[in-house]
Order: structure tokens, then sequence, then C-alpha cells
């Protein structure tokens, strides 16, 4: 809430400062602004230059000595403990459990084995051979010869083609040829029939019989007979004793020794480096600058409207 009416003030402030200034915004002669830049003669005249000082930074490299570090492995030796056995004879009593045999005697039920004999009567299997009349066949003939006619295959029945190669009619001696259109006369063959014949005849035949035979035999049997018997047992009877032997008993003790380690180390050194670094240098430069201030006439309006207008890069009064 305070600040608002501060503001206002201040905006009042500078608009009375600009309206009453009009004499330092018209103290100089007019210029080109009061007159079109391509009728005046101002404008065609070379711009002036002024001398302006400005800062500026420049790079600028130095020699720096600085502090770095670097690992190096260094050898240390370093106070330590081990661990060692040592033999120690010590004195224990131990408890020993001894195994005494102890002989006794005892009666127990033994079981024998006794052969006994007996009479049984057994089935006996026995053979014996019996003739017995049976029929059998027998072969009496296997055929017979009978004689049959066979006409012949070719010719006239005189060989296997019929003779001697003419035709052999049943008049030897006939010249005509009317003989050959008779029949062939048959030739008569003995021919071998082939019908066995067989007779049943009575024939003694020797055979072997089973039978069955009951026989009155001893036959030996195994029983078991109970006796009472001394017998000699031993018994195991456990006896403790307790007695001190001596023993080795290895004992860890520690002892101090010297052991030797690599360890990683940091060790500082200084090396010389070129750094870079920005200084600021005061430098002189020629600015040109146009004499006839022609943007700064007038108030605050008039320069706004004037800078749109004049200060244009077409202008060369403005540049």
């Amino acid at each position: 809430m305070v600040c608002q009416p501060l503001r206002l003030a201040l905006l009042i402030g500078a608009i009375t400062a600009v309206a009453v200034s009009p004499a330092r915004a018209n103290f100089r002669a007019p210029g080109c602004c009061d007159n079109p830049c391509g009728s005046s003669s101002a404008c065609t005249t070379a711009p002036a230059y002024r001398t302006v000082c400005c800062t500026e930074w420049v790079r600028e490299n130095y020699t720096t000595t600085r502090k770095a570090y670097k690992v190096e492995c260094r050898t240390e030796t370093y106070d330590t403990w081990r661990t060692e056995c040592v033999p120690v004879v010590q004195d224990r009593t131990v408890c020993v459990v001894k195994r005494v045999p102890v002989w006794t005697e005892e009666v127990r039920r033994v079981c024998h084995k006794e052969t006994v004999y007996e009479d049984r009567v057994v089935n006996k299997t026995c053979h014996k051979y019996v003739q017995e009349t049976c029929m059998k066949k027998q072969l009496v003939r296997l055929g017979h010869w009978e004689c049959r006619e066979v006409q012949p295959l070719f010719g006239g029945g005189g060989g296997l083609f019929g003779g001697h190669g003419h035709n052999d009619c049943c008049d030897p001696c006939a010249s005509s040829n009317a003989c050959c259109e008779k029949p062939r006369c048959p030739r008569t063959r003995n021919v071998w029939v082939c019908c066995p014949e067989y007779q049943e005849c009575p024939v003694t035949v020797c055979k072997k019989v089973c039978y069955t035979e009951a026989v009155h035999c001893r036959v030996p049997v195994c029983r078991d007979v109970w006796k009472e018997e001394k017998v000699k047992v031993c018994k195991i009877n456990c006896v403790e004793e307790k007695r001190v032997e001596k023993c080795t008993v290895y004992e860890q003790r520690k002892v101090p020794c010297k052991a030797t380690r690599t360890v990683r180390v940091c060790v500082p050194y200084e090396e010389t480096v070129t750094c870079c670094r920005m200084v600021p240098r005061t430098v002189t430069r020629q600015v040109p600058v146009c004499e006839t201030d022609c943007c700064e006439r007038g108030g605050l309006f008039s320069r706004l409207r004037h800078n749109a207008d004049c200060c244009r890069p077409t202008n060369s009064c403005c540049h």
C-alpha cells in the first residue's frame, strides 16, 4: 500500500522535469531535423569524431605453481601378532571301561536230531512183459502186368515214326496207294498196373506193462528230541576303572612379530602450470558523432518522434 503512492509521486516528478527543460532542448542551432535531409547543407558535411574511453577484457596467460597429489606404493613394516600352536604335556583322569569275561554253567534244553526206523507199507512201481496177439497188415503184392492194345502214334507202328519211311499196309506187297486209306493195325503191349494188396496176419507181440505192488519196508525217520543239558556260558561284565594318564595338548598362543605390507600413499608435490585469466584494460577509441544533435531537441515526446523519423540508417546526420 505504501509503494503505490511512492510510485505515483516519482512519475509526476519525472513528467515535470521533462516539461521544464525546453531551454536545454533548444540551446543549439536548428539542424537537419528542421529541414529535410535531402535539402540541408549541414547533412552533407562529414561527421565529427570524439574520443571515448572503454573497458575491455583481454585474455592473459600466466605461469603459476600449484600443489597436486599423486598415489605411490610404499612398503612399510608394522607390528602384528601371529598364532602358534605350542604342545603342552598335561595330566588327565580317564574313565576306562574294561570287559571282563565270566564263565558260568547253565541248564538249557537242547534239541537233538535222532533217526528212528519205522515199518511202513510203500507202493512200489514194477514192470513186466506180457505176450499179446494182434493183427498186422502185410503187403502181398504191389501190382500186375496187363496186355493192352496200343495205337501207334505216328506211321504204321513199325517204330517211333511208323517204320522206315514207307507205308506199311496190311499187305506188304501191295503196290497201290489205296491200302493207305484203311485204318492202322493196333499193337499189343504189356503194361504194369500198380494196385497194392494187403493181408491181415496174426502176430505175437511182447509188451511192457506197468503195475503197482504194495511192499513192506523200514523207513528211516528223523525226529526232534529235547534234552536238558549243562552248558558253559561266557558273559562279559563291564567294569569301570579310573586312571591318570599324560597327554599332549596343543595350545594357541599369540606371538608378537614384524610384517611387511604395500600401502598406497597420496604424496603432495608442486607443479608449474600455465593458466589463462581475463584482465580489464582501458582503451581509447575515436567515435564519429553528429554535430547537429537533432534527436535531442524538444521534450520527451518530441525525441521519440524524431528518433522514429530522423534517426534512421538512411540519414547520415544521425550516424
